[in-house]
């Protein structure tokens, strides 16, 4: 097998299924009479060939990705403005959490219990009849799982403290909340996708994020230690710098378990789990806006941008182009507005530190990434296949 029939090989995985099916062997065989032209001229045609197969593949790929989202399942059914209700009222509560309204604020605590309570007693109810998550408690549980992450990586951090397995300095509450996020990642992605093959185009942004991170770690390494070393500080920044790529990775994971059941809608688990930075308003903005007379409307607004919008438009839209327009173009801006505001706000010139692009750009490849896997894993064809038994059961047909 020549070198372009490789690189064509594995470029074709990532095309959308059927079109690789129905026009694989066809496109092979282009590429093995292109490399037979090609090894007339010499070496450096050949070389000259793979590059060009690869970035003509991969833009094929990518216009055929986007013209079938532009005509696939356009009779999707919009959700029920109920559960879009239900989806989007977190969001909604927190962004009036931001402000003092006097008629709202004796409101406030009481709607949030009862939508506590409707989701801790409710939800498991609706599940033990139907057996089948609801789509509006996608994004609270995201939200859940990185609480529950949080508090399980400070007390593995406390406990090993307590110990004396490592000291203080090695142990920092960041360093367990990583190891937590990062065996949950693991164990979600061996388990639920075992004996399955995925997409190439889910390995490729997978592999951006992990290796574009650990380049970055090294830098940061490099920049505070002048050598690279692991040390406490590394495990800050996969987790902490602006969030982290295993954090995102955890959720995306976690995610899978609603995916057979709700495909990209399952993004809510992410999106959700994401959503505790709008309660950080060092996140938002820095400490350097604390004094700024709008800062409460700015709040109020990207929380409504990321936790209300998001879920109403991607629960409502009819298309698959539409669903990821409701959630990419919401998120982009989201973060375009809190990278630029700040320095806009102060009146100096536009500085954004790496950790405030690294943090966006982790949080888009996290979507991204869910976007491509979830797809693959709610597609019908791929639902009708035999799935893994722990999967099987836990969401039966």
């Amino acid at each position: 097998m020549s070198l372009a029939e490789r690189i064509y090989r594995l470029i074709l995985r990532l095309y959308p299924g059927e079109h690789r099916r129905a026009f694989k062997e066809a496109m092979l065989q282009h590429a093995r009479d292109l490399n037979q032209d090609a090894q007339q001229g010499g070496r450096l045609d050949v070389a000259k060939l793979s590059c060009s197969l690869v970035l003509d593949g991969f833009v094929n790929a990518c216009r055929e990705h986007w013209e079938g989202m532009m005509v696939a399942n356009n009779g999707i059914k919009p959700t029920p403005w109920m559960s879009v209700l239900l989806a989007s009222l977190p969001g909604l509560l927190i962004a009036l959490s931001r402000r003092n309204f006097e008629l709202l604020s004796p409101l406030l605590p009481i709607l949030g219990y009862l939508y506590l309570g409707l989701f801790v007693i409710g939800l498991p109810i609706i599940w033990w009849r139907r057996r089948r998550f609801s789509v509006w408690a996608l994004l609270p549980a995201g939200a859940l799982v990185w609480f529950l992450t949080y508090r399980a990586g400070t007390g593995l951090a406390e406990l090993a403290n307590s110990l004396r397995i490592l000291d203080l300095k090695w142990m920092g509450n960041w360093t367990g909340i990583t190891i937590i996020n990062f065996v949950l990642a693991v164990a979600f992605f061996v388990v639920l996708l075992r004996g399955q093959r995925v997409p190439g185009s889910v390995w490729l942004i997978l592999g951006i994020m992990i290796f574009g991170n650990v380049l970055l770690a090294v830098f940061y390494s490099l920049v505070q230690y002048g050598a690279v070393q692991l040390s406490p500080g590394m495990f800050q920044y996969f987790t902490v710098s602006g969030i982290g790529p295993v954090e995102g990775l955890m959720l995306v994971a976690v995610g899978l378990l609603a995916a057979r059941q709700h495909g990209v809608l399952a993004l809510l688990v992410v999106i959700g789990g994401y959503s505790y930075m709008l309660l950080d308003s060092d996140y938002m903005s820095g400490s350097r806006l604390l004094e700024w007379p709008g800062l409460s409307a700015y709040l109020i607004a990207g929380a409504i941008l990321f936790l209300v919008i998001v879920p109403i438009t991607l629960l409502r839209a009819k298309t698959r182009l539409g669903r990821a327009l409701a959630v990419f173009v919401p998120v982009v801006v989201f973060h375009v507005i809190r990278l630029s505001v700040p320095s806009l706000v102060l009146q100096q010139s536009l500085h954004m530190g790496p950790g405030d692009v690294i943090a966006s750009l982790n949080i888009l490849l996290s979507l991204i990434l869910a976007w491509l896997l979830y797809s693959y894993i709610g597609d019908p064809a791929r639902a009708a296949q035999p799935s893994h038994e722990l999967a099987t059961t836990l969401f039966p047909n």
